[in-house]
């Protein structure tokens, strides 16, 4: 019973969500168009920010180039990018050496107040997490709303190439959980012991792909990145408060799919600007 109130929940703020991102869009539509111009019209192309996809082989095909952009950005650092890269792995590698102590602090201090939250939001890093994109295409298929659409399928883009570079990072770093370890430092050889699967989070990749990716299709809307990233966080937490991943999993797991998203979506600008028909 409260797994369906919780899922009926969610069905609830998840219309009120889109129809007010609806609605945000088709004002937004309205006040760039002047009497007579068409959405298509190459005249209002140069307001258009975000490139847009439809369900068709030339978005699949953007998969390929997409993730090589992820992957070789690497190499196009600039000074300000290591600098940024070496504060976030000093930032992981101080989280990392603090990891035990953490997770004592975190498990002495459990309660049925937290744990209602935690039980509330976590499943916004696996089930919710992959419905989202989805559901973002079919609303803004459903309601003409070409700018949804295009965002739910590059977020699904971007949910599947995140998922198969933490995926495979699992299977090289091989950390054991903490509600299986009894040290921080418990770790097997790459591809080892296939229960070791604690680093980086996956719930927190996923959950911060989303909300990177609503961050970013929807940045003139204010108010969509704070909520999405507030969900984020607490959706990452609540893994090491159940006691499923240590702290720096988790903050690895937010970083990876944020930067990978970031990129994804970058890449994804390069395609030639273009408002679909439905």
């Amino acid at each position: 019973m409260g797994d369906r109130f919780r899922l009926q929940q969610l069905f609830l703020i998840v219309c009120i969500f889109f129809s007010q991102l609806a609605a945000a869009q088709r004002d937004s539509s309205a006040a760039n168009i002047t009497s007579g111009d068409s959405l298509s019209h190459p005249a209002n192309t140069d307001s258009i920010s975000t490139a847009y996809y439809k369900l068709n082989k030339d978005y699949f095909k953007s998969f390929i180039p997409a993730l090589t952009y992820t992957l070789s950005r690497p190499a196009h650092w600039d000074k300000k990018d290591w600098t940024r890269f070496s504060l976030l792995a000093a930032g992981t590698g101080a989280m990392l050496l603090a990891d035990w102590e953490i997770r004592n602090v975190v498990q002495r201090n459990r309660s049925a107040g937290i744990e209602s939250v935690a039980k509330v939001v976590e499943p916004f890093g696996n089930t919710y997490g992959l419905y989202l994109f989805p559901a973002m295409y079919a609303v803004g298929a459903i309601t003409r709303q070409p700018k949804i659409a295009s965002a739910g399928l590059t977020g699904a883009k971007a949910l599947v190439i995140s998922t198969a570079i933490y995926t495979a990072s699992k299977k090289l770093i091989r950390r054991n959980r903490p509600d299986a370890a009894h040290s921080s430092w418990d770790y097997a050889a790459p591809f080892a012991k296939q229960r070791y699967t604690s680093s980086p989070s996956g719930h927190s990749n996923t959950i911060f792909t989303a909300a990177t990716a609503l961050a970013l299709e929807f940045k003139d809307e204010k108010w969509v990145g704070p909520l999405a990233y507030t969900i984020a966080t607490a959706t990452a937490v609540s893994r090491i408060y159940h006691n499923r991943h240590w702290a720096s999993d988790v903050v690895l797991g937010s970083l990876m799919g944020h930067f990978v998203t970031k990129a994804v979506w970058k890449a994804s600008q390069k395609k030639p600007k273009r408002i679909p028909k439905y």
